[in-house]
């Protein structure tokens, strides 16, 4: 069972391991240092949550039809398209950093704003269900008895490991943010985060002649 586990890890890591829109999210609304213990658990589990719903077998019944996953990878694409421009306005506009932001460690930003978009981000975006559902999740459902269980608890310690690293790496770079320059650097990288993954997706299964199970 551990090697099922450790598979789950190197799995989530590997799927985690790019700046996607939720990762953005936590990295910029950790520089203040506020709400990150928050940020942590509802990051984390919505990604417990999604994996779960995979492993009973959603991820499963909606990759078996190749026109819903045509539909998801359609939506998912056209969100990291829209992520991206809006990041990347706001790089050539190079007006913000970390006190104009409202997240200077001595301006209060109010739990409730960070606790739902930090929600939107990771349950009610077609993105978060690609790698959780339809990845781990898919996967995970594919191996026998407990062993399921075991291979998605490895990602899902991989996820929590994953977002304490962001929140812990983005406030010791906190005094980089004050400015303008590091912000706008900072959308750069994230537009150009979004439009690798968004390339990437247009290359992925649904658009060849039958769907093929994710490596």
């Amino acid at each position: 069972m551990s090697i099922l586990f450790v598979e789950g890890f190197t799995l989530g890591m590997g799927l985690l391991i790019a700046l996607g829109p939720k990762d953005t999210f936590v990295i910029k609304n950790s520089l203040g240092g506020q709400h990150a213990l928050m940020l942590v658990l509802t990051c984390a589990l919505s990604d417990v949550l999604l994996i779960a719903l995979g492993v009973l077998g959603l991820g499963a019944l909606i990759s078996a039809s190749r026109w819903t996953m045509v539909v998801a990878m359609v939506l998912s694409i056209a969100y990291l398209v829209y992520y991206g421009a809006m990041a990347l306005r706001a790089a050539i506009a190079g007006k913000q950093n970390i006190e104009l932001q409202g997240l200077d460690a001595g301006q209060a930003v109010p739990r409730s704003r960070i606790f739902t978009e930090a929600l939107v981000h990771s349950l009610l975006t077609p993105y978060a269900w690609l790698d959780t559902v339809l990845v781990i999740g898919a996967i995970s459902s594919t191996k026998a008895g407990v062993g399921k269980w075991w291979f998605a608890s490895g990602a899902i310690v991989a996820s929590f490991l994953w977002f304490v690293f962001l929140t812990r790496g983005a406030r010791v770079a906190a005094p980089l943010f004050r400015s303008r320059w590091a912000w706008r650097m900072l959308d750069v990288i994230v537009a150009a985060s979004m439009l690798a993954l968004a390339v990437k997706l247009l290359g992925d299964y649904p658009w060849q002649s039958s769907v093929a199970t994710p490596e």
